[in-house]
């Protein structure tokens, strides 16, 4: 979200890797003396001196988000589309409904920040969660 220009409150870092490394970000994890705070096979959050989530593409569609990822002027990193984001923010908020204010007002914000996105591939991803209502909900409101 900061890459794109919105403030932000967090203060975590959030990062998109390829399912096949998962190890060695335990092993990264563990030499920095982060404490691991939540696990599954397709999420790990750390704690400590960082905190830092981790969200593992580990099918075809993740995949494709980080060969898609984009460099940004003045920021160093790479990082995901602005849809592939929000596509994140509606498997965050599906999968957690305590996070769906936060990540629709992520998506909002997103949408005010960005007014070129590609709704073909929001709907994409909105599809797969049963979302493309709330999405168009969202589309009204900027």
């Amino acid at each position: 979200m900061f890459s794109y220009g919105s403030e932000r409150t967090t203060f975590d870092v959030d990062f998109l890797v390829d399912g096949q490394y998962q190890k060695k970000i335990k092993e990264i994890a563990k030499s920095l003396s982060l404490t691991l705070v939540n696990e599954s096979a397709e999420f790990v959050q750390y704690t400590g001196s960082a905190s830092i989530d981790v969200i593992f593409a580990n099918r075809p569609l993740s995949q494709e988000m980080i060969k898609n990822s984009v460099k940004l002027e003045n920021f160093q990193y790479p990082v995901v589309r602005p849809e592939d984001l929000i596509g994140l923010k509606i498997q965050a908020y599906k999968g957690d409904k305590r996070r769906e204010f936060v990540d629709k007002n992520d998506i909002l914000t997103l949408m005010r920040l960005r007014p070129n996105l590609d709704y073909t591939e929001i709907k994409k991803y909105a599809d797969i969660f049963g979302a493309w209502n709330e999405i168009e909900e969202l589309k009204k409101r900027i």
